[in-house]
């Protein structure tokens, strides 16, 4: 789902008096896009930043997304067929430089096991990057995370992985940078934490 507010500074909108009323909606989506809406998580996160000053405008951004849940896909639902292959893929994902006032990116990525999702994630990197590979490689880095804890769980679930997981990557700088073992001028300041992806 994609909503048309960014939150940016130059936004001219009233605060609300008072925040309760959208912390509430914000944590009732919060939990809707954890634990069964990943359609919704990218809104959900940007509109999570505002919890603090809510404006008049935050506030009609999350009544879209509820009128989306409401209207546009009340009848979807997730759902996880007992015959086809078990095939665990990730689909990864960065925005470089995407929030506005900070300059940070967001890291996304899905899982499928067979046709369907079964794990995902929208989230704000914690530091700023300097160039699209090195945001796509920390995305790369989290999805890994996830994908060790996924292989796990499926083998204490008897779904053993027999084959190595696919980690669907768009960006060619990254992928080139993950399969290099040389540390160049352009690369060098990325933190060893993100360097895990390499090993596996």
């Amino acid at each position: 789902m994609e909503i048309d507010y960014l939150g940016s500074d130059t936004d001219i909108s009233m605060p609300l008096p008072h925040n309760t009323q959208y912390r509430e909606v914000i944590g009732s989506l919060l939990y809707l896009a954890t634990v069964s809406r990943p359609d919704i998580s990218t809104a959900v996160g940007i509109l999570s930043c505002r919890v603090e000053k809510p404006t008049e405008q935050d506030r009609k951004a999350a009544k879209r997304v509820i009128r989306y849940l409401g209207v546009s896909t009340l009848d979807k639902k997730l759902y996880l067929p007992s015959t086809g292959k078990m095939k665990l893929e990730c689909f990864v994902d960065a925005d470089w430089a995407g929030d506005r006032t900070d300059r940070k990116s967001t890291s996304g990525y899905v899982f499928r096991l067979g046709d369907e999702i079964i794990a995902w994630s929208s989230k704000k990197q914690t530091s700023v990057t300097v160039s699209s590979t090195e945001a796509e490689y920390i995305a790369a880095s989290h999805a890994s995370k996830e994908l060790l804890w996924l292989r796990q769980l499926l083998k204490d679930m008897s779904f053993p992985a027999e084959e190595p997981t696919i980690i669907n990557e768009d960006n060619q700088g990254c992928i080139r940078l993950i399969e290099s073992s040389r540390c160049g001028a352009r690369t060098k300041h990325i933190d060893v934490c993100y360097h895990q992806i390499r090993d596996l």
